[in-house]
């Protein structure tokens, strides 16, 4: 994998870039993107700079209201059910929890482009070399949430199980079984318990973003100007990732149809490889993967993207393209990921290297 001076020159990078918190359209951000434009630059590549505005409000208010919602949900159908309604409780909780699920689908979809609320601007930077059909994704912004993300997936995980289970207690109580009916109270206290997490989670400046994802754009610079990298490629650094992947929305509205694109997000020093998708298997781009994997020892699983995580990939499949995530690390990674703990003074820069050596020679197989 990646040799000792490969490594000395991410972790010399990713030391730089996380100086400071690197909120989206801050100034901050803008000087660490000015800082991938020239190293992309140096290694021939051509870069502009495309400005977009977006809506804040689904990304700060999206988890908080979601989870209030369904916990909300929870209480008043079990309240119904412990009143001898169970039929009425379920009909009435499967429609709000169904409309719950196509506002939010179309709340990331829409309102972080138009919802007139909270509007702000920030910088995409795009950098190509040739005519690029692959594409390198990392998001530069940072931000930091008043709970930590494997909480905040813990939170929103056990919320869902106790949607389930109390949708199932629902038909039993619909069949005539008598012993759900001392369950609703304990219901309504674990929907509340697991609620708390997502209903206070709130986006603030105070993360470095070292591993989220300053990881990631040192492997996607140092992999573009490796000598493995093919001639034609594109490097996407994107921003407002973390307020509803705003940016890599921005880039889809406009990428060619046919192009494939390789995000990274997330690499820490220690921990499982992944390449991560949704909708869709990009089979051309997880074949790929497999084989220089494979050749390049690294143990990579194929896996879905991750529940609760959004990441860059997401737009680009959402509009037909293929798309992956590359990501490393474990659950210690996730514990610190949003907080002041993400900083690189523990990190050595040999995961960011290992995964530049990684999309280097897989955008070349892929070319």
């Amino acid at each position: 994998m990646a040799d000792a001076e490969l490594a000395q020159r991410a972790k010399s990078l990713l030391d730089t870039l996380c100086e400071k918190p690197r909120f989206a359209g801050s100034a901050e951000e803008a000087r660490a993107r000015a800082i991938c434009r020239d190293e992309l630059e140096a290694a021939g590549f051509t870069c502009r700079e495309i400005t977009f505005d977006y809506s804040q409000c689904p990304a700060r208010w999206g988890a908080p209201l979601s989870a209030a919602a369904i916990a909300a949900t929870i209480v008043v159908v079990t309240r119904m059910a412990n009143e001898g309604r169970p039929l009425l409780a379920l009909v009435i909780g499967g429609a709000i929890i169904a409309t719950l699920f196509f506002v939010d689908a179309y709340a990331k979809r829409r309102w972080i482009t138009n919802f007139p609320i909270q509007r702000a601007t920030s910088v995409n930077l795009e950098a190509t070399r040739g005519a690029p059909r692959v594409w390198l994704v990392a998001h530069l912004d940072s931000k930091s949430q008043t709970v930590p993300m494997l909480l905040r997936i813990a939170g929103s995980v056990s919320l869902v199980v106790v949607l389930v289970l109390t949708a199932l207690a629902l038909l039993m109580a619909l069949v005539g079984l008598e012993a759900v009916n001392g369950l609703w109270l304990a219901f309504q206290i674990a929907a509340v318990v697991a609620a708390v997490p997502g209903v206070t989670c709130f986006v603030g400046n105070d993360s470095a973003g070292a591993v989220d994802n300053a990881s990631g754009v040192v492997a996607a610079i140092l992999a573009a100007r490796s000598d493995d990298a093919p001639r034609d490629l594109g490097v996407l650094i994107t921003s407002a990732e973390e307020l509803g992947l705003a940016g890599a929305r921005k880039m889809a509205d406009t990428a060619q149809s046919g192009s494939l694109f390789l995000n990274c997000d997330t690499v820490d020093d220690v921990g499982s490889w992944r390449c991560m998708y949704t909708l869709s298997r990009p089979e051309r781009i997880t074949a790929a993967a497999l084989n220089v994997a494979t050749r390049i020892a690294i143990p990579l699983r194929i896996t879905r993207l991750i529940p609760g995580i959004l990441a860059d990939n997401m737009p680009f499949s959402d509009r037909g393209m293929q798309a992956v995530t590359i990501s490393r690390g474990t659950l210690a990674t996730l514990g610190r990921i949003h907080t002041r703990r993400d900083f690189s003074n523990t990190m050595t820069g040999r995961g960011a290297a290992d995964a530049s050596v990684l999309l280097s020679v897989l955008a070349r197989e892929l070319t």
